[in-house]
């Protein structure tokens, strides 16, 4: 796919400008009001929404360059409009309640895929879903699950993003997980300013 340019005639691509195209849009909601952009290069085209405040991810789409190049300009239009429509603040603010999925992880890391997905526990109780961090150190592969309500991490490292994320899910489905602690942040009083005890 040939990269899309934006300049004065709006962004083009292979068939053309693409006039329904803007520099951003406003979306989201009145009390989480978000801005959405239209990004492009040779892997394909992201749509993404950031909050105003603070710039924060809200909603985002990819679709692979060779998908986005067999369409024509009314389904180029279509796709992006309608996920417009789409983008909305979550309903609350803790797990997603497993509405979020990715075939391939659930296929090869079916335990991680379930710590960043689940929004209750087998009681039904409501809990947060854990982060992922991912970084290279030492010339190592690094990736930190967080489990929030427990505060607890779990850190797996391997010579490659895949390995590192192997060696991880192992670890979740080991018997005893060597997961570290600490302690919850202490909370401050609102009228002193002091920790409570």
């Amino acid at each position: 796919m040939v990269s899309l340019l934006y300049g004065r005639f709006g962004w083009s691509d292979r068939i053309g400008p693409l006039w329904f195209l803007a520099e951003r849009w406003a979306c989201g909601s009145r009390w989480r009001p978000a801005w959405a952009r239209f990004f492009a290069g040779p892997r394909g085209v992201a749509l993404q929404a950031h909050s105003k405040k603070g710039g924060y991810a809200v909603a985002g789409c990819f679709i692979q360059a060779e998908l986005w190049s067999d369409l024509s300009y009314a389904q180029k239009e279509e796709v992006v409009m309608s996920w417009l429509r789409e983008v909305r603040r979550p309903e609350v603010g803790l797990g997603a309640g497993g509405l979020a999925s990715d075939p391939v992880w659930l296929s090869e890391y079916p335990a991680l895929h379930e710590y960043l997905t689940l929004g209750t526990r087998p009681d039904g109780s409501s809990r947060r879903t854990s982060t992922l961090t991912l970084f290279c150190e030492h010339s190592s592969w690094k990736c930190f699950l967080n489990e929030r309500d427990a505060h607890a991490s779990l850190c797996a490292s391997g010579d490659t993003i895949s390995g590192a994320l192997c060696a991880l899910e192992v670890m979740l489905e080991a018997e005893v997980a060597p997961w570290r602690f600490s302690d919850p942040p202490a909370q401050e009083n609102g009228r002193k300013g002091k920790k409570r005890p």
